[in-house]
């Protein structure tokens, strides 16, 4: 029931107040042609004839022609049709009924109707059209009915009435469009509001999107460079263990014996790689000698001397004699102006010589 009256209503129009006034059109259009067909048909039957009949039939006609136009958005025609049909109406009553002059006060119904189907000028129109219409009456009513009628009378009361009417009507009329408008124009910027807001919203997503994937991007990047870095630093620490592994080599030369063969310099740090090398073999190869060639040592000094006998003491907790070989004549001068305590430690002048000794059964206790 609620859509079948929403579709019956519905209008068109340019503007709110255009299909606000085309709703009230239709909506009393229909209403008195519901009131046609049930109380005026009834009215009808009760005293029935053919001329009853063709007025309910044209006077449904007439209603449903400004419900038509009222749909249509043509608003102001479908109005001026109730107006002037409502106006003829309470004219043609002092004809009809010339014994009272009260029918035309039925004209106040146009300018309401005007007040609410028509634009706020409008109204002072119609106005003009009923006061037309009264005297046109007063001309068409002979005196000496005016007279016995008091139809002089009403009409200046009419014609006060109307213009009254009228000018609240055109009041109230012209502050309710006043407001619709208002609303309208409120409406419409709050739209654009939105189309902006919209626009802006877009362009914003989009410009987080952008730097989104630039951020994405360059955090890949990063993540990129930060596992290449990882990966040389990788390569790096194993360059290192190769070349700290190559800085002090271990040679197994048989079962029993190993070889460190010295190159450079010795400082600090190669003294730990030294020493933490030459047990950690001892212990996996369970060697009984171990050869210490310094023979491509530049230099040996107190410090290097103080080492060599570290690793030989280490070595003997752990049951292997410890071989210093390559001790040049000038380094034996360096070490006993050094005052280096060798005594609890082999040597050897060569390599060769401290193999020798070795393959040779050479008694290392």
């Amino acid at each position: 029931m609620t859509g079948l009256l929403s579709s019956l209503t519905s209008v068109s129009g340019r503007t709110p107040n255009d299909r606000r006034r085309g709703r009230i059109l239709v909506s009393l259009s229909l209403g008195v042609i519901a009131l046609l067909l049930s109380v005026g048909m009834g009215l009808t039957l009760l005293q029935p004839s053919v001329g009853r009949f063709v007025n309910l039939g044209l006077a449904v006609l007439v209603f449903a022609s400004a419900a038509m136009l009222g749909k249509k958005g043509f608003v102001s025609a479908g109005a001026y049709v109730l107006i002037i049909v409502s106006g003829i109406g309470a004219l043609s009553g002092v004809f009809l009924n010339p014994n009272s002059p009260f029918n035309m006060f039925y004209l106040l119904i146009s300018v309401l109707l005007a007040s609410v189907l028509l634009p706020p000028r409008q109204i002072w129109v119609v106005l003009g059209l009923c006061l037309a219409g009264v005297a046109g009456v007063l001309a068409g009513v002979p005196a000496a009915t005016r007279t016995a009628i008091n139809l002089n009378l009403a009409s200046a009361h009419l014609t006060v009435l109307l213009v009254v009417s009228a000018f609240i009507s055109f009041i109230g009329s012209r502050s309710l469009s006043s407001a619709l408008d208002a609303a309208d124009e409120a409406r419409r910027q709050a739209e654009e509001a939105g189309r902006q807001l919209a626009v802006a919203n877009a362009t914003l997503e989009a410009r987080v999107e952008e730097r989104t994937a630039a951020y994405r991007q360059l955090a890949d990047e990063q993540r990129a460079v930060v596992a290449r870095l990882e990966e040389s630093l990788r390569a790096q620490q194993r360059l290192n263990q190769m070349i700290a592994d190559l800085t002090v080599p271990v040679i197994p030369v048989r079962n029993d014996t190993l070889v460190i063969p010295l190159i450079g310099s010795i400082d600090a740090s190669r003294v730990q790689r030294l020493l933490a090398s030459a047990l950690q073999s001892l212990e996996r190869t369970r060697a009984r000698i171990l050869i210490i060639d310094v023979t491509g040592v530049a230099v040996i000094d107190s410090h290097v001397a103080a080492a060599l006998l570290q690793v030989a003491q280490a070595s003997r907790l752990m049951g292997a004699e410890t071989i210093v070989a390559g001790i040049r004549p000038e380094v034996a001068q360096t070490l006993i102006s050094l005052g280096a305590d060798l005594h609890s430690m082999r040597t050897a002048a060569t390599l060769q010589s401290a193999l020798a000794f070795t393959f040779n059964g050479g008694d290392v206790q």
